[in-house]
């Protein structure tokens, strides 16, 4: 089972860089009641350029990223959208995203059941705790991780559109519109 969450910080950047430790009680679903809320406050502060939380990810139980990986919300999505558009097109997608070292890459498996096995770089993350590894690795099975991204990533579009200021919503729909292509 492929489970993909997005969250937004319940503080600003300021709050989050200061924290050592942030755990699933620093961010809220992005179906909570006072998501919005947080999301058009978060926007307001920044004057629309930053919508703080993240995207965990993970298969049967085990994560490709945490509470840890945490960084503008907009910037992770395009860019998860972005290298698995890649993947199908070229059979590899990579993406980072600056602001906190973080990427992926996703590599398209040729096989009898495809996969495609993705690697997500934990950046900063990594060098400021101890305890967390450079990089991640899970294999998922190619149609139900695109199923899955197409799903959630529709599910994050309505919640940007939702707020004020709608940001890369544009972006963000031509992407998830260019993956229902491969289904």
């Amino acid at each position: 089972m492929v489970t993909i969450q997005t969250y937004i910080s319940k503080n600003g950047y300021d709050a989050i860089v200061n924290k050592h430790l942030l755990a699933n009680e620093d961010f809220i679903p992005i179906h909570h009641s006072s998501a919005k809320q947080l999301g058009n406050q978060q926007l307001f502060t920044s004057k629309g350029t930053s919508l703080y939380g993240t995207v965990i990810i993970s298969y049967q139980h085990q994560f490709l990223s945490r509470f840890y990986d945490w960084d503008d919300v907009d910037g992770i999505w395009l860019s998860i959208l972005q290298a698995m558009h890649d993947c199908l097109n070229t059979g590899i997608g990579n993406c980072g995203f600056s602001e906190r070292s973080m990427d992926w890459q996703m590599n398209r498996l040729i096989e009898k059941n495809p996969a495609i096995l993705v690697s997500w770089y934990h950046g900063f993350a990594s060098k400021q705790w101890n305890d967390i590894p450079i990089k991640t690795t899970l294999r998922f099975p190619e149609n139900l991780l695109l199923n899955n991204i197409i799903e959630k990533g529709t599910t994050y579009l309505k919640f940007r559109e939702s707020l004020y200021d709608s940001g890369p919503s544009q972006n963000i729909n031509q992407l998830i519109n260019n993956l229902k292509s491969f289904k």
